[in-house]
């Protein structure tokens, strides 16, 4: 018995090649589940992060409206402009933890955030002022996040300030998916906060004229998103494409 032991300790041990084979396999399947998991869940942190980030410049907008009365920088009474840095040091003032970017400068990561105000008009085509606010911010899961708060008005303004008759201030209030479509269960003319997204939908080098990951970086301004109508969403969020709350479905443009 003692010799019968030593013998089998003293064989030399390994793995057969189908053994081998075998362990490839069941490895490969552990990582075809695991990478997909960890991968998503990465990208929803990611878009969390950016998420607070526009939540952060939406309540240092609330803020500077109760100060000032409407959206206008502390230096002037018309609304934000394109290379105006003075709103910007507005809200930094309100919220340090942030970089608020000079309207039209493209937010590149969660501390950079892209904003500006608009102006708004109510159902006669009268304009009521600087009563429109926007911020987007770059996530590193290469979604544009954009946050729109209104506080009066009907219809949205184009970057020019001229009406747009054909979009009105909308919410969505909730989605239905059926398939691989998403059904607006109901939209609501209502101010406040809205929430949007414009995620990339087509590679860089495909030619589509859908959203690249390039198209949607070079998008990614408060002043590109605020100038989207009803009759020209090729730059950012459909107007009708904003929701009461963040969403994890994401439509690209005139989706």
């Amino acid at each position: 018995m003692k010799a019968m032991l030593n013998k089998l300790v003293k064989r030399n041990g390994g793995f057969t090649l189908t053994e081998l084979a075998v362990a490839m396999v069941v490895v490969g399947i552990l990582a075809s589940i695991a990478v997909p998991s960890f991968l998503g869940a990465r990208n929803n942190a990611f878009d969390r992060e950016a998420q607070a980030a526009v939540d952060a410049a939406l309540n240092a907008a609330s803020l500077h409206y109760a100060n000032n009365g409407d959206f206008t920088n502390s230096a002037s009474a018309t609304c934000n402009t394109a290379g105006s840095t003075v709103l910007a040091a507005d809200l930094q003032r309100l919220e340090p933890n942030y970089e608020f970017l000079a309207a039209g400068a493209v937010s590149t990561n969660v501390r950079r955030v892209s904003i500006t105000s608009a102006v708004t008009f109510n159902a006669a085509s009268e304009t009521l002022g600087c009563q429109g606010f926007y911020a987007a911010v770059m996530s590193r899961s290469g979604t544009c996040w954009v946050g729109r708060m209104t506080v009066e008005g009907k219809f949205l303004s184009s970057e020019a300030g001229a009406v747009d008759a054909t979009t009105p201030i909308v919410v969505n209030t909730g989605t239905a998916n059926t398939g691989n479509s998403t059904t607006t269960e109901a939209i609501l003319t209502v101010n406040g906060k809205a929430y949007g997204g414009l995620i990339p939908t087509a590679p860089i080098a495909s030619g589509s004229a859908t959203p690249t990951l390039a198209v949607t970086a070079t998008d990614c301004t408060a002043v590109a998103q605020a100038d989207v109508t009803s009759a020209n969403t090729t730059a950012g969020v459909n107007p009708n494409q904003f929701y009461e709350s963040w969403r994890t479905v994401v439509l690209a443009p005139g989706a």
